[in-house]
């Protein structure tokens, strides 16, 4: 019997042929079916999503005439040289990723903060939830208005507060060198219920038999946190990261709305923005959008092999 078994298991297994399966799979009315279905999706994504990206790749390598796109002289990378030898180019790098830092570090702690209190009420989460989110949803030019009266270096509130503290006044959006962590602090306030919300949603999907395993093992609140809440919670920060990271280096309504003093929130969108419908050098500017976009890229996939948890739970 041993040993049938044997010469039955190291007989070679038959490969499967992939032009008759293939054959096989054309039969099927499920395959046509399908097809028929994602057929429109993939053209209306092949027209407006890749077709725009393919246009604006070939903008990138001409000297664009907007009165006559058909005759623009082709000039190669020259668009791409041009970007990286000019001097506001490296002015708005540094400014966006000054920013993107400023906004990073004060959103991402103080949401996990939030998150972990909204977790821990019994009642009343969706109400807390909903006034957390509630600026979100708020238009940034009532934002812009309110807070250009807040920060108003002479009559403003937050100076009033300063005062009453025995703190100096600040300058805040006005200022060179305060415009560009007062705009972060805005931004922190208004995108913190956003993820919040996605925090909290990741930190109810831990078991609880994780965490009751950790007290019977004798540890403490903050042993808890260290080893249970964030490594179980390592898929959602890394969304987290990303979205955070890819919406804060595209900024431009913040700074555009709120008027900031100089260049000090001068980004990269702001340069694109400027020296297309200011300057009119569309194949420059969709040079620099090309940088950005793989300069994003490239901090995806960065983040994304640092901080993906090489486990599921």
């Amino acid at each position: 019997m041993t040993t049938q078994t044997t010469r039955s298991s190291a007989l070679p297994v038959p490969r499967r042929n992939l032009g008759t399966a293939a054959a096989k799979t054309l039969r099927r009315p499920q395959f046509w079916f399908g097809l028929m279905v994602l057929l429109p999706i993939l053209a209306w994504y092949a027209w407006f999503s890749f077709g725009p990206l393919l246009r604006a790749f070939w903008m990138a390598t001409v000297k664009y005439d907007l009165m006559n796109p058909t005759e623009s002289p082709f000039v190669g990378l020259k668009n791409f040289q041009q970007v990286f030898s000019y001097p506001l180019f490296w002015i708005s790098v540094q400014r966006t990723v000054t920013f993107s830092v400023f906004v990073y570090l004060g959103t991402l702690p103080l949401a996990v903060f939030v998150s972990m209190c909204l977790v821990s009420v019994a009642r009343g989460r969706d109400f807390y939830q909903f006034v957390i989110f509630l600026p979100v949803v708020v238009s940034y030019v009532a934002i812009a208005l309110l807070f250009r009266m807040l920060m108003d270096p002479q009559t403003g509130q937050f100076n009033q507060i300063l005062t009453a503290l025995g703190l100096p006044r600040s300058l805040w959006i006005t200022g060179p060198n305060s415009a560009l962590p007062a705009i972060a602090l805005i931004d922190v306030w208004k995108g913190l219920g956003f993820h919040v919300v996605i925090i909290t949603a990741g930190l109810l999907g831990i078991p609880e038999e994780m965490y009751d395993a950790a007290k019977v093992d004798g540890a403490g609140s903050w042993h808890r946190f260290r080893y249970v809440t964030i490594p179980l919670l390592g898929n959602t920060l890394l969304l987290e990261s990303v979205i955070m990271v890819a919406g804060t280096l595209q900024a431009f309504t913040n700074g555009e709305v709120m008027g900031c003093a100089g260049d000090s929130c001068f980004w990269i969108s702001r340069l694109v923005y400027t020296e297309a419908f200011t300057n009119m050098r569309f194949g420059f500017a969709t040079a620099s959008a090309f940088v950005l976009f793989i300069f994003i890229l490239s901090l995806t996939v960065v983040q994304i092999r640092a901080l993906k948890p090489d486990w599921q739970y």
